[in-house]
């Protein structure tokens, strides 16, 4: 892999993305320029629905290229959600330390995996994934109390001693 060659890429692209217009986007959706992944995902979409009854090929390939226009937008949706979680939850500051290590972790495992045109995608996808793969060892090994959970607790242990605990 050259470096330079891809730093000239993400240049590139980081150029085209500020010159970007609402119609642009909306024409990326709905329009019949498709980029690589929209293409492969059409390609695979098509391969499975031939095995539905009742689908025709060529609307397999539509619902694929529909879904492979959607999943960057479901993706940047998905870390959105992640980083406001991290930042406005009620988990400690360790949780959320976790937290965002595995995102960062995940974002460079998916984009060195990804490497090439998916490599932002692919980081997305992963950013999330080690989000969640964090929150599933957090509600594995943790106590699996809400914070809510623990004010109530908190709270009746209160009431029930007449103090502080």
């Amino acid at each position: 892999m050259n470096i330079g060659h891809e730093v000239n890429y993400y240049d590139d692209v980081l150029r085209r993305l500020g010159q970007t217009n609402l119609g642009q986007v909306g024409n990326y959706f709905v329009g019949k320029n498709l980029d690589p992944f929209a293409r492969a995902m059409g390609k695979d979409v098509a391969k499975i629905t031939n095995l539905i009854p009742g689908v025709s090929q060529r609307g397999a390939v539509n619902v694929g290229r529909f879904a492979g226009r959607a999943v960057p937008l479901l993706s940047a949706i998905g870390n959105i959600t992640d980083v406001a979680d991290i930042i406005a939850g009620d988990e400690s500051f360790g949780n959320k330390a976790m937290d965002a290590t595995a995102m960062g972790t995940g974002a460079v495992i998916g984009g060195v995996l990804g490497a090439g045109v998916f490599s932002p995608l692919t980081a997305s996808i992963g950013a999330s994934t080690g989000k969640m793969i964090s929150d599933g060892t957090q509600w594995l090994f943790g106590d699996k109390k809400t914070p809510e959970q623990r004010k109530m607790e908190l709270a009746l242990a209160q009431l029930q001693g007449g103090g502080m605990v």
